[in-house]
């Protein structure tokens, strides 16, 4: 390897954490449980995805953001989906998805960076971590790959003893690996066991992922062209292929949408919907509906008001969706108060996002929940 191949692969570390060179070598799987996280990055605004439409203040505040009554799509309870999330409906009617609403935590942050840093590493406001909040959980399910990211992001799976690797693509991770020879570790300096240590792992991860990948499942389900519909789509064929890895993440970014709302984030949920639609289909016609669980989460919700630029400002509770063969469906968490905001117009929450973690922790992945102290939700 020459200093320009050498310093192209060392572009690569950040990407992967102290990953086994026996990683992915173990044999699938069939009944492990995974885990797929989709970001809404921005801040999604809860009241516009599930809408509570019976209820007259939530028009007052939104005279032309306010989803028409007609246009909702009635799941009863006095909710409704967003019309532009109409291809999940039939999923809803099955059972096999959950709405959790007024998620939230104490003394919520406005800011984009800080909020995302508190749901991605489940801290307190006053507190920070660099381990993510999946980081401490999935060394204990099992040995091998933990987690496996599409896209920029993958706080959620980083960790110490975390085995985790991050990429564009699939296709471009192994384009970039295939410029590697692999060497062997060497001992005689400590900067340089490390570098050549993470060298031969990255080798050995992509050499395992070809032989996974060269012959991927056919899914038999139409993806979108966009980039999150070939994100999932990437995810379902990892899945049905048979890599080893327990969570997957994918992001959907363009959610802060302080103008012109009504357009940006139909066509987000929009995106969002049809992806999560093929995803579902392609892993139930795969056998593996009932093994896998996906859940979306964003940094923080919007504001009650809208704006004068017919968007939504920075808020703070909001929903999230929770999708999946053995999910047991319905509406979970206290209908959102409109009549009693805090003093910058904002709903207060009440589900404590940690709560919908432990659930995932202790009902899903079967790992001790960090979280019991704020209990579990049955949507499991």
């Amino acid at each position: 390897m020459n200093r320009r191949e050498f310093l192209g692969m060392a572009a690569l570390l950040p990407w992967l954490s102290a990953l086994p060179a026996e990683v992915l070598a173990a044999a699938p799987r069939p009944q492990q449980r995974i885990l797929v996280l989709v970001k809404l990055a921005g801040g999604n605004d809860g009241l516009n995805t599930l809408v509570p439409y019976t209820d007259p203040l939530y028009y007052q505040a939104r005279p032309t953001l306010g989803i028409p009554k007609h246009q909702v799509l009635d799941i009863g309870e006095s909710y409704g989906l967003n019309p532009y999330l109409k291809v999940l409906k039939p999923w809803w009617d099955k059972g096999n998805m959950a709405w959790v609403q007024g998620v939230g935590y104490p003394q919520g942050s406005l800011s984009h960076f800080r909020s995302l840093d508190i749901w991605e590493t489940a801290v307190d406001a006053s507190n920070y971590s660099d381990t993510g909040w999946l980081g401490a959980l999935l060394p204990g399910c099992k040995p091998g790959l933990h987690g496996i990211a599409i896209g920029d992001s993958a706080v959620p799976i980083t960790g110490k003893n975390c085995n985790t690797i991050a990429m564009q693509s699939p296709q471009s991770f192994l384009s970039q690996i295939s410029l590697l020879e692999d060497i062997q570790p060497v001992t005689t300096n400590s900067v340089l066991a490390h570098l050549t240590n993470v060298h031969h792992q990255l080798y050995a991860a992509g050499e395992q992922l070809s032989k996974k990948l060269q012959h991927p499942a056919a899914l038999g389900v139409n993806f979108s062209s966009s980039g999150f519909g070939r994100e999932l789509e990437s995810v379902a064929k990892m899945i049905l292929t048979g890599v080893d890895a327990t969570v997957y993440m994918v992001t959907l970014d363009g959610f802060d949408t302080h103008s012109n709302q009504a357009g940006v984030q139909s066509n987000l949920l929009y995106q969002l919907a049809g992806g999560l639609d093929s995803f579902a289909q392609a892993m139930q016609r795969g056998g593996r509906w009932n093994d896998v669980m996906l859940m979306t989460y964003s940094e923080f919700g919007r504001r009650v008001q809208e704006n004068h630029a017919k968007g939504t400002d920075h808020g703070t509770a909001s929903v999230q969706l929770v999708m999946g063969g053995k999910v047991r469906g319905g509406i979970y968490g206290d209908k959102p108060d409109l009549s009693h905001l805090d003093g910058e117009g904002n709903l207060s929450h009440s589900v404590d996002f940690r709560k919908v973690y432990g659930t995932v922790a202790q009902q899903w992945l079967r790992q001790a929940n960090p979280w019991k102290p704020f209990g579990t939700l049955p949507f499991v």
